[in-house]
């Protein structure tokens, strides 16, 4: 499987992952530094082994958590909500790690 580099990831990730549509639109968003280390860490933790893809529900759900966590403004928690097509979650959670957790 081959890996390319990006300028905003910490580490180059599976070609699989760069060409999903959630990741491509979280490294094209204009948000801190600091939740896009987030929702890389995320992506790593969560990539699921047999398709090699991140479930876009729970990064969804864990990237607005993160920014509600980081003090980001209602406006631009209403941006991650739009920034890529999935729901947030699944029925108020959302999976990390193998750990359950609310939204």
């Amino acid at each position: 499987m081959g890996h390319i580099s990006n300028s905003t990831a910490v580490k180059s990730m599976p070609l699989s992952l760069e060409r999903q549509a959630c990741v491509r639109a979280i490294r094209r968003a204009n948000i801190s530094s600091e939740l896009k280390k987030e929702a890389d860490a995320f992506i790593r933790r969560n990539t699921l082994p047999d398709c090699g893809l991140v479930p876009p529900n729970c990064l969804k759900a864990h990237l607005i958590n993160s920014a509600k966590k980081l003090g980001y403004h209602s406006s631009k928690i209403k941006m991650l909500k739009q920034l890529f097509k999935s729901k947030i979650g699944y029925d108020g959670y959302y999976l990390d790690a193998g750990k359950l957790k609310r939204i």
